[in-house]
């Protein structure tokens, strides 16, 4: 049995401070700018709730349970370039592993041209022993050590100037946010 949770209380200033994302803070239905896409098998869960933070506002929590699959609940937004800022809070959790069989939870930043072709990604993940992602020019990781409520920031130009050196900033015209777990090689 495999299990991975996240909990997501997203915070996304682009550019100025602007927040591009419809529906970013998920205080309305998840159905609203947010996109669930699920892969394999298993029990896939996408809820909101004022109940996984002790705040009031609502988070967003994406689940897969007993299954070899993905759950993904993200949105892509057109954006004038990379001068972008991403903050959010997170909750990771993972449970039950084995070397052929092993869960990831983590928050994706996707990096696209104008045509909306993929260019690259970070992902700040949070998994076990048994992982075996690498980074390379178009994918950064960025390791999560403690799965309990914490805030997360990156600077997007930053990012892909230092860790991602198969992307060009200029091409940079979409990018996507999500929140998703896998439980891969099984």
């Amino acid at each position: 049995m495999r299990n991975v949770v996240i909990l997501f209380a997203l915070l996304v200033a682009f550019g100025f401070s602007q927040n591009l994302l419809t529906n970013g803070d998920f205080e309305q239905d998840l159905s609203v700018g947010w996109t669930k896409d699920t892969g394999g098998y298993g029990y896939f869960t996408t809820a909101r709730s004022t109940d996984y933070q002790p705040d009031p506002d609502y988070e967003a929590m994406d689940s897969l349970y007993s299954g070899s699959g993905c759950c993904r609940l993200s949105q892509r937004v057109d954006v004038p370039g990379p001068v972008l800022a991403l903050s959010f809070w997170a909750k990771f959790g993972i449970y039950g592993a084995s070397s052929t069989c092993w869960p990831v939870a983590y928050v994706g930043v996707g990096y696209f041209d104008a045509s909306g072709a993929l260019l690259g990604e970070t992902r700040f993940y949070y998994h076990d022993s048994y992982c075996t992602w690498v980074p390379s020019s178009t994918l950064s990781l960025i390791e999560v050590t403690n799965p309990d409520w914490s805030q997360y920031s990156l600077d997007i130009a930053q990012e892909i100037s230092q860790h991602l050196p198969g992307v060009n900033p200029a091409d940079v015209r979409k990018i996507w946010v999500a929140l998703a777990d896998t439980t891969a090689g099984g």
